[in-house]
């Protein structure tokens, strides 16, 4: 009965077999396969391997251990080996604490597994429920990037037994990618079992024994198999007398065992799943013939297989948990205890002795288990595993109740553990670790204590009411006036308070981050001015502070180039390009993002990554190109959910409802998901939902938007980075939909900012010359003469900045500018200026301004010509090109006459040559109003 042949699953076989073709095309994927423990997982992924091994795949498994005993990367550190590859890199320090180094590592894992696919790689990873964090992280980097490589990954997991927390939210990331598909296995069909039994049993199986061990087993193969195997075995129980449990089943196969074996089998579940007879021996103080004698009798009973070099493997990981569970508590400890003796100092496997010490630890082992926990936090650490560091902080804290009261170590390890939350992207399990140290401090007036775990969480400002930045906030607040000749500490202390102050709650003041600055300058630590510079940028966001601003990110860089720091360098970058684009000097803009992607790219920090493709995405629909923008969007969303960044889906929605506004692509869905943000938002909000509905032409509803939020104009603080955007927003609605007394505050307000372009951050994208709104509202004011001047401005500034989709819409407010002027020269203005627009738009796929020059054409009352017939009729030969003489032959006229004809119309049309007849022609036949002045 040990060797079974395959029984069922061709669904699922023949979807692993569509993704195996797939892969072979250059078009990998994830598949995560989820099933109860017993129902097939393993069986099914080893059917799947022998069959790619056959096809000329090349596989590799790796497996997850229970406990924590294993280090972090432990099933990559295998399938690595089986692809005869080192997996030295994965266990290698490193001194860099930056999140890039990990980005960096987890490439060069990914390049090596790509050097064996030529032929297709297929890697299974099993038990993915126990996982560490930090191998769920890179298989969900693998997931953004296996669909150009000849790589299938299938993961198996019990989705009934995954912890809470990190395991689960990384697998579900992990199904939302657009390689992953997902995979629940059910039980097998009544048939399918009796075909198990008739090839599990060396007779005919009784057909009231299949039908015990169809309605026992619910179609869970293992459990069947168990019963089975149970039958099959002298003595073994038949038809009703069977058990109902498979803990039941297993418990009473471990019965049937010689005594010997049994307490073999039992001692080797201490050491895991998986054991080998040295370590099994060395525990047992049993020489290894013995060790292998009551193991040869185990594996004739199928509970355990045997690999190579004497590795043995519990055949399933219940038959383990069931052996461990038959030892007495007293027992078990001692045999940790003794395992752990074993293990010695290998700090290769400190992993495994942490483990074990933790398990003995209630017999005196305490202190020797704190300690070895520790050492494997470091060196997970080092490895840039920054969750399974934080399990290991984790488990050292709850050993704190068997030692000797030790605050000061209890809090230096809750920061520590914060800052390896912080690191992996767990801000709110951080922040939790640091308030608990926190109150330590509090309560033995340590205020240096209360001033790390205050600073710990870094770049985090408060643009939206967040409970976290608030309480940091207030954690700030109480500590500042406790520090006394500590400058670092006060300077990270009061830029952290500047930083995490509610931005719309705030009155401009820039008293806090001038204050931190004044006392990291006088310290001299990097990370302090770095950090005072932050709270400065924050402090800075009034429009009036721009040339601070550039200046502040002038400091940053510097500062990065002489610490070599760069990350400094970044900010810097990236804040000195938000201040060009706003200044809209594009050359500057465009060396400053040229300078920051060089940055970028020696970082290789996911974060990074995601702003600058988004940068790069708002600089593509500033030009125009927003098939390209919506491309770069995509993508950086994606590197956005890989590394867990919350703020991905929002930027996102932001380029993608803007460009839905310009183009009408995908303007359904924008207003959905915008209708969707506005719901729980305040009620200034309500103008992006009007902004995105007045765009897609649903002016009432648009309307009825707008009137939530019009008593509300102007109330947006001028020191929230957003208020320019926001008050032009504003502005182009007023002009739109309401009066005259609302124009006039938000003319006032955004006057002196005319030189700007409405840009709130470089990878959220601008809005176009801030001169545009000024001339629109000037124009619902009825003063012309600004208004032309502001929009005149605006289209030079267009051009400027390379953005024909805001010189198309300006032009489109000349042109409505000029005609309601009203006067005849101003309507020829109008037709120049809707011909260039309308060209511009149809150029770049600008439907919505299209359809909005077609309704002003038409809107445009119907008038008489001045010409004749006969002169309309040689006006329109003119339009085709035609010359004097070539308008005489047509019409049989005398080429003088046709002169005369020509001069007259010149006259008429008050005109001067005859590519403006051209123009009149063709404003008459697509019905914009041309005015003429008769003489």
């Amino acid at each position: 009965m040990d060797r079974v042949g395959f029984v069922g699953r061709k669904r699922e076989l023949a979807d692993i077999a569509a993704l195996l073709t797939s892969t072979r095309a250059s078009d990998g994927a994830v598949a995560l396969v989820d099933g109860d423990a017993g129902m097939g997982k393993t069986t099914l992924a080893d059917e799947v391997s022998r069959r790619a091994r056959r096809d000329g795949w090349r596989t590799a498994w790796g497996a997850c251990l229970e406990g924590g005993a294993a280090p972090a990367y432990w099933p990559w550190a295998q399938v690595l080996r089986d692809l005869g590859a080192s997996a030295d890199r994965l266990h290698e320090s490193s001194a860099d604490a930056d999140p890039s180094a990990r980005f960096r590592l987890f490439d060069e894992v990914i390049e090596m597994l790509r050097g064996s696919s030529a032929n297709g790689l297929l890697i299974v990873l099993d038990d993915l429920h126990w996982a560490d964090t930090a191998s769920l992280r890179l298989l969900q980097v693998l997931a953004t990037e296996v669909g150009r490589r000849k790589i299938l990954a299938l993961g198996l997991y019990r989705g009934k037994d995954l912890p809470a927390g990190d395991t689960t939210s990384v697998l579900s990331a992990i199904g939302r990618e657009r390689a992953c598909t997902r995979l629940t296995l059910g039980g097998l069909s009544d048939d399918e079992i009796a075909r198990l039994a008739a090839a599990a049993l060396p007779h005919e199986p009784d057909a009231r024994l299949v039908r015990v061990v169809q309605d026992r087993s619910e179609g869970s193969p293992f459990f069947a198999l168990e019963l089975l195997r149970l039958v099959g075995e002298p003595g073994g129980s038949t038809g009703t007398a069977l058990p109902r449990g498979v803990r039941e089943v297993i418990g009473r196969r471990l019965d049937s065992l010689t005594p010997a074996t049994r307490h073999v089998l039992c001692q080797a579940a201490v050491l895991g799943r998986e054991f080998t007879v040295g370590e099994l021996g060395g525990l047992t103080g049993q020489p290894p013939q013995v060790v292998l004698d009551g193991l040869d009798e185990a594996r004739g009973r199928a509970l355990v297989s045997e690999g190579v070099a004497q590795d043995f493997r519990f055949a399933h990981a219940l038959i383990q948990e069931v052996a461990y569970a038959d030892l007495p508590a007293v027992q078990r400890q001692r045999l940790h205890a003794g395992a752990a003796a074993a293990i010695g100092d290998d700090d290769a496997r400190v992993d495994a002795l942490a483990h074990h010490l933790r398990r003995a630890a209630t017999l005196g082992s305490a202190d020797a288990a704190m300690a070895a926990t520790l050492r494997a936090a470091r060196r997970a650490r080092r490895q840039l595993a920054y969750e399974h560091a934080a399990f290991q902080l984790g488990q050292a804290l709850e050993l704190f109740p068997l030692l000797p009261d030790q605050t000061h170590v209890r809090a230096d390890l809750l920061l520590e553990l914060a800052r390896c939350q912080f690191r992996s992207g767990a801000v709110t399990p951080a922040w939790a670790s640091c308030q608990q140290a926190a109150e330590l401090g509090r309560a033995a007036g340590d205020a240096a204590l209360m001033a790390d775990a205050a600073t710990v969480l870094r770049g985090i400002s408060n643009t939206a009411v967040d409970p976290v930045c608030d309480e940091i906030n207030a954690l700030c607040r109480e500590t500042a006036p406790l520090l006394t000749g500590d400058p670092v500490r006060e300077a990270k202390v009061l830029a952290q308070q500047a930083i995490t102050a509610y931005a719309f709650a705030s009155d401009g003041s820039t008293e806090l981050s001038d204050r931190a600055v004044q006392h990291a300058e006088a310290s001299g630590d990097p990370d302090a001015r770095f950090m005072a510079l932050q709270a400065r940028q924050v402090q800075l966001v009034h429009p009036r502070y721009l040339l601070e601003r550039l200046t502040n990110g002038e400091h940053a860089v510097q500062l990065g180039r002489e610490t070599g720091r760069d990350d400094y360098l970044a900010w810097g970058h990236l804040w000195r390009l938000d201040a060009f684009w706003e200044l809209g000097r594009r050359q500057r803009m465009d060396r400053e993002l040229a300078d920051y992607a060089a940055v970028v790219a020696r970082m290789k920090q996911p974060l990074e990554q995601w702003r600058l493709t988004m940068v790069q995405a708002c600089q593509a629909e500033m030009r125009g190109q927003f098939q390209q923008a919506r491309a770069l969007a995509d993508q950086a969303l994606l590197i956005g959910r890989r590394n867990g960044h919350e703020g991905a889906e929002f930027v996102h929605l932001i380029v993608r409802a803007r460009i839905a506004r310009l183009t009408g692509h995908g303007a359904e869905d924008a207003a959905r998901d915008v209708g969707r943000f506005v719901e729980s938002s305040p009620a200034g909000a309500h103008a992006w939902l009007a902004f995105q509905l007045l765009e897609m032409g649903r002016v009432d509803d648009a309307a009825a938007a707008f009137r939530v939020i019009e008593p509300h104009i102007g109330e947006f603080p001028q020191h929230a980075p957003e208020w320019i955007p926001a008050t032009t927003g504003m502005a182009y609605l007023c002009t739109r939909l309401s009066t005259r007394d609302t124009a006039a505050p938000l003319y006032e307000a955004l006057l002196p900012f005319a030189d700007r372009q409405v840009v709130a951050g470089a990878f959220t994208g601008s809005e176009g010359p801030v001169a545009r709104s000024l001339g629109m509202l000037a124009m619902q004011l009825g003063e012309f003469d600004a208004a032309e001047t502001h929009l005149r401005a605006a289209v030079q500034s267009a051009i400027d900045m390379g953005s024909p989709p805001y010189e198309a819409l300006t032009r489109f407010e000349i042109a409505r500018l000029s005609l309601a002027r009203g006067r005849p020269e101003n309507g020829r203005t109008a037709a120049s200026e809707l011909d260039t627009a309308l060209r511009l738009a149809h150029r770049l796929g600008m439907r919505p301004l299209q359809e909005r020059i077609s309704h002003l054409r038409a809107e445009q009352p119907a008038r008489r010509s001045p010409l004749s017939r006969r002169e309309e009729e040689l006006a329109a030969l003119v339009a085709e090109g035609m010359s004097n003489r070539q308008i005489a032959e047509r019409l049989y006229l005398s080429e003088r006459t046709v002169e005369t004809h020509v001069r007259n119309i010149l006259t008429k049309l008050d005109v001067t040559n005859r590519t403006q007849i051209a123009s009149w022609v063709a404003g008459r036949s697509t019905g914009t109003r041309t005015p003429t002045s008769p003489r």
